[in-house]
């Protein structure tokens, strides 16, 4: 039987497959877990209703929601910025700084609650999409923020960062991980919508894997 880590962990939980992974991987060990959702602006009501019922059926110690709707997509926030992000090759669903945003929110709330570390489920795919994830950059901010309280420091993990989606997804089923409850529409809807990237990418790993897909799409 694996030990219990002596380790607090917060987990950054966002509803999709890649949040709700690292959280059921975590807390196999944890001596404590909880779980964060950060609703930023326009963020699909069913994409936090998936993060609360992934942390009700991971029993967590509590399921915290933070309301941060200053924050906006690259689509939300004009045309100039947009074909800004477009000329970069990244993403309109791109929120400039975002991951800054939510680990030193994801800090204080674990720092508070006398927990060590800040679980974050980037995969590998995430650092080819969005320019504010990669190891060299989780280092520079745990090396940041540990200089600022160093009596009782805090970190941010991402262990699934070396996995590709479908290693992602074999690894859940692994862990038992309720997949009809996560959430990877990127549209705002009661369903998935089926053509989007997320959709899409779900679509594909559970083909891939022969995964009986329960999920409903629009299209």
């Amino acid at each position: 039987m694996s030990s219990v880590s002596r380790l607090g962990y917060l987990v950054l939980l966002s509803g999709g497959i890649d949040s709700a992974t690292a959280l059921y991987l975590v807390r196999r060990n944890a001596a404590r877990c909880s779980t964060l959702s950060i609703l930023y602006h326009r963020r699909n009501r069913r994409e936090a209703e998936a993060a609360r019922a992934i942390a009700e059926a991971a029993g967590v110690e509590e399921h915290v929601e933070l309301d941060l709707g200053f924050l906006r997509e690259a689509v939300d926030l004009g045309a100039q910025i947009r074909a800004e992000v477009e000329s970069h090759g990244a993403p309109l669903t791109l929120i400039p700084f975002r991951n800054l945003v939510f680990y030193s929110v994801g800090c204080y709330c674990a720092w508070i609650r006398g927990l060590d570390r800040v679980v974050a489920g980037h995969n590998a795919e995430d650092s080819q999409l969005f320019p504010d994830v990669g190891r060299n950059l989780l280092s520079s901010f745990n090396e940041l923020v540990g200089s600022m309280l160093p009596w009782r420091r805090v970190e941010v993990e991402a262990p699934l960062m070396g996995l590709s989606k479908l290693e992602v997804v074999r690894l859940a089923l692994e862990l038992g991980v309720p997949l009809e409850l996560t959430w990877s529409c990127w549209r705002e809807g009661e369903v998935h919508c089926g053509v989007c990237e997320g959709c899409r990418k779900r679509k594909e790993v559970f083909r891939e894997l022969g995964i009986r897909d329960r999920t409903e799409y629009a299209e």
